[in-house]
């Protein structure tokens, strides 16, 4: 079953789990910018592409477009005015047959969103034809790295042709579109669907992003219902809360932590030691697992800086009874040294890369 029919079956949130409509090849561009400046430059693109105008309301420009039109419209302006000017003109593309509503106008965006839907339009490929998959990163006993206690399952995607997307591009195109919604659920989704395909029966970190969850109740649903149809059982995932230095709202964030809980799940908190903010969420959140922030860990073995501020982190996680995890290990030196200091597991390249099906770790 795909994910939007389980969904359909579960009535689940369909603004976190209905992917979203590509831009239509032709229609209207209803565009509001924001100072005069803005207007004579939108208004010269218009000229200079000799495209027909109006001004239904004050103010507000519409203009028709075919494909090509859209883009090159927007990158004709976007070159004539500020980033600023480009986040404050507002926005909405309309297809052929639709017409504008009061519903439509809540629908308005920044300009540079619609440019990055245009930039990433193989983005709603890749989601609507599922073609994002997991790659598999061991988590291994620092004592003992033959021994692997679980892996983190990493998203990845590829595009019509088979090529390899970026993840960096994928999430950053996602982020400007308000597709992180879809794309954090298809991640998600994935790595559950990898799991059962290379039959990893250890524990696994699957990532989220908590700005892409409203109601866990609802927003979640056919994430649990994925991993109760693939028979895992709950004590064996650990959902992993990632660009933990973007939370605003902790009380939120607990609450979606609070319904894994209460699901049998466990919870990790990435990048301790990334900014004072992870150190305050350790406090309220109180995780099962904190991975140490891969920038600390880098070179912490010969940086007498990160060995006090790491060493500290990983004491003050034992005392707190949290399992500690040095994230981006690279070297016999780094892995020693966390070792010593006592850190629970290490995750790098030092043992293995992520892949899938996962490679056998090697311990130099």
């Amino acid at each position: 079953m795909t994910a939007e029919k389980l969904n359909a079956s579960l009535g689940g949130c369909s603004r976190c789990e209905r992917t979203p409509d590509p831009l239509p090849e032709s229609g209207f561009l209803y565009l509001a910018p924001p100072m005069i400046h803005t207007t004579r430059a939108l208004i010269d693109a218009f000229d200079q592409m000799k495209l027909a105008y109006d001004e239904p309301y004050d103010g507000v420009f519409r203009v028709r477009f075919n494909e090509s039109e859209l883009s090159r419209l927007c990158s004709d302006f976007l070159d004539n005015v500020s980033s600023l000017e480009r986040h404050d003109t507002k926005a909405l593309v309309l297809g052929d047959n639709e017409s504008l509503t009061i519903h439509h106008l809540t629908r308005m965006e920044p300009l540079s969103a619609i440019v990055a839907k245009i930039q990433g339009e193989w983005l709603f490929g890749m989601l609507e034809n599922d073609r994002i998959y997991s790659h598999f990163h061991p988590i291994v006993s620092a004592d003992n790295p033959h021994d692997i206690f679980a892996y983190e399952c990493l998203a990845r995607a590829s595009t019509e042709e088979g090529a390899v997307v970026n993840p960096g591009l994928m999430f950053d195109i996602a982020r400007q579109t308000d597709m992180m919604f879809f794309l954090d659920r298809a991640c998600r989704l994935a790595a559950i669907e990898g799991c059962v395909e290379h039959n990893i029966d250890t524990t696994i970190f699957i990532n989220f992003t908590p700005g892409t969850i409203y109601k866990p109740e609802h927003c979640l649903q056919t994430t649990i219902a994925a991993i109760e149809m693939a028979n895992i059982a709950p004590e064996q995932i650990v959902f992993e809360v990632v660009e933990s230095e973007e939370v605003r709202d902790i009380e939120h964030l607990l609450s979606i932590l609070n319904y894994y809980r209460e699901h049998g799940f466990r919870v990790a908190l990435d990048d301790l030691g990334a900014g004072f903010s992870s150190l305050n969420l350790l406090t309220k959140l109180q995780p099962d697992f904190v991975k140490l922030d891969m920038e600390l860990i880098r070179d912490v073995d010969n940086d007498p800086y990160k060995a006090v501020i790491t060493e500290n982190l990983i004491r003050m996680s034992r005392r707190l009874g949290v399992k500690t995890i040095a994230e981006g290990v690279e070297t016999v030196g780094e892995w020693q040294w966390a070792l010593d200091k006592g850190a629970d597991y290490i995750q790098g390249f030092l043992f293995a890369k992520p892949s899938a099906p996962p490679e056998p770790v090697k311990v130099p």
